[in-house]
């Protein structure tokens, strides 16, 4: 990944340089095996505040930590997965980083509940409920965004993923 790139775009599309965060910091949610782009992107471009971005809320490393707490949806629900909420829109519905893969996910809040996971299937258009939390479940649940965290990163920040984004939300 072009780390420069990045910070560059993201420090000009919040108006101040990204917080480096420290590997200490990051080990509550990150996996010490994760996707060297969603290390990177972590370690390297997260804004000091929240900002907007493809008129979702890119965030920093606090509400992060906020959106994968205990009891949060859809964050407690998809971390043991190794999904990770980098952004949110202003319905509640988050944009996340798989650690294994450096996917990039739509995930609709309502989606996920203590005894199920419930979701508009967007090619028959029917519903699905599914009782057991697993990998493939939740990813079926979800949207897949972009194959590469750099690519998913320089659309979000340069507004590309406006109307795709207003769309899922």
């Amino acid at each position: 990944m072009n780390i420069d790139q990045v910070r560059t775009l993201a420090s000009q599309k919040c108006g101040q340089q990204p917080q480096p965060q420290d590997d200490a910091a990051l080990s509550e949610l990150v996996d010490v095996a994760a996707h060297p782009d969603v290390r990177e992107y972590l370690r390297h471009c997260l804004p000091p505040e929240t900002y907007q971005a493809s008129q979702i809320r890119v965030l920093p490393w606090e509400a992060i930590a906020r959106e994968m707490g205990e009891g949060s949806a859809p964050g407690s629900f998809i971390r043991p997965f190794g999904y990770l909420i980098v952004a949110t829109s202003v319905g509640g519905n988050a944009l996340c980083l798989h650690q294994a893969t450096g996917r990039v996910f739509w995930a609709d809040h309502d989606s996920f509940s203590n005894d199920m996971i419930m979701f508009q299937n967007r090619t028959t258009g029917n519903w699905e409920y599914l009782y057991e939390y697993s990998a493939e479940n939740v990813e079926r649940a979800m949207v897949p965004i972009s194959e590469s965290v750099e690519n998913f990163l320089t659309a979000l920040l340069t507004d590309q993923l406006t109307a795709q984004l207003d769309a899922l939300d």
